[in-house]
């Protein structure tokens, strides 16, 4: 198993030495991939953009890929996105991946709906023909990018069975965030193989990169209590549309997580961490002590995941926890 790290918003801004310093070290410690997300710094999420960091990333890195996890179609133009991504490519040729999804907390924040799957297809199709220098239209315009980078792969971000399925369709891989455990990761796989059949690609033929929160303390319960109102965002993704592949026995308290929740309260001291259940934690982390990450973890590869990317909680320090325990316990017992 692969396991990368997926950079996303934090509590406050850390110096970008600290944050290369991270990097570097997670490459020298195996970690691959390595990816940001793109979002936006408001409410009490802070976070900088993510091209300037894969650029940074590019020069401070040998071999990890490096990408987004991930852009959506809205906050930035098409064009721009290709655009942007290319060059981070050509800084580190071959090892660069883009990553994108229909939108979530970056385009709430701003007061937009997220993508739906028409749009989604359409955007997978431009950025394709984009990246591979082929004419295109698009919001009735006709575009001939410069660029040729047929061999830079499109991953979606992927959580319903809809976007699944479209994933196995068109795109070069998934990206799931829909949870962690076996009934879950069951459901996935099939529903990114009915968007192979769709196409004629061979079952099970899409990379698959399974994403989940992870954070690691001695003291178990202090260490889940801390991490809920990071799993809150993460799991109010996945519900905000639908309950997929919730067991009957913990519906009803997904729907009071759901019917509950506040988008505007978000960040490390959201009261929305209140309203995560240990199913709801459980599913979308991988929370407690080295012992318990490692079990996780075991489970996981035996289960055939091939990619696992860190969601990571909001604080540097926790990061740093995170990255020594599972390059010391974990990458030595399921890496490779």
């Amino acid at each position: 198993m692969r396991i990368g790290l997926h950079i996303g918003p934090q509590n406050e801004f850390v110096a970008p030495e600290r944050l290369l310093a991270f990097v570097r070290r997670a490459e020298d410690w195996g970690f691959d991939p390595i990816t940001f997300a793109d979002s936006v710094s408001l409410a009490r999420f802070h976070i900088r953009d993510p091209y300037v960091y894969l650029a940074l990333a590019a020069g401070a890195t040998r071999k990890a890929t490096l990408g987004t996890c991930v852009t959506n179609p809205l906050t930035r133009h098409l064009s721009v996105t290709a655009n942007a991504i290319a060059s981070i490519d050509d800084l580190c040729p071959g090892r660069t991946v883009l990553g994108i999804g229909t939108g979530d907390t970056a385009v709430h924040l701003v007061g937009e709906e997220r993508a739906r799957l028409g749009p989604m297809r359409h955007a997978l199709r431009v950025l394709r023909a984009l990246l591979d220098g082929t004419p295109v239209e698009h919001a009735g315009a006709r575009l001939a990018s410069n660029w040729r980078k047929a061999g830079l792969p499109i991953y979606l971000a992927a959580g319903g069975p809809a976007m699944l399925a479209l994933g196995g369709e068109m795109a070069d891989g998934v990206i799931t965030l829909a949870g962690l455990d076996r009934a879950v990761l069951a459901w996935v796989r099939a529903c990114v193989g009915q968007g192979e059949g769709r196409a004629g690609r061979a079952p099970g033929s899409t990379p698959i990169w399974v994403d989940g929160l992870v954070s690691i303390g001695a003291d178990r319960e202090a260490t889940r209590d801390a991490v809920r109102p990071r799993i809150a965002s993460l799991a109010n993704q996945n519900f905000r549309v639908a309950y997929h592949a919730v067991p009957e026995a913990y519906l009803a308290e997904v729907r009071a997580f759901r019917e509950a929740y506040d988008e505007t309260d978000l960040g490390a001291g959201s009261r929305n961490g209140r309203l995560v259940t240990d199913y709801i934690l459980d599913r979308f982390g991988i929370v407690g002590t080295p012992a318990d990450a490692i079990a996780r973890f075991e489970a996981l590869a035996e289960q055939g995941v091939r990619t696992f990317v860190i969601a990571q909680p909001f604080s540097q320090a926790e990061r740093d926890t995170v990255l020594e325990v599972v390059a010391r316990e974990v990458i030595p017992r399921v890496g490779g």
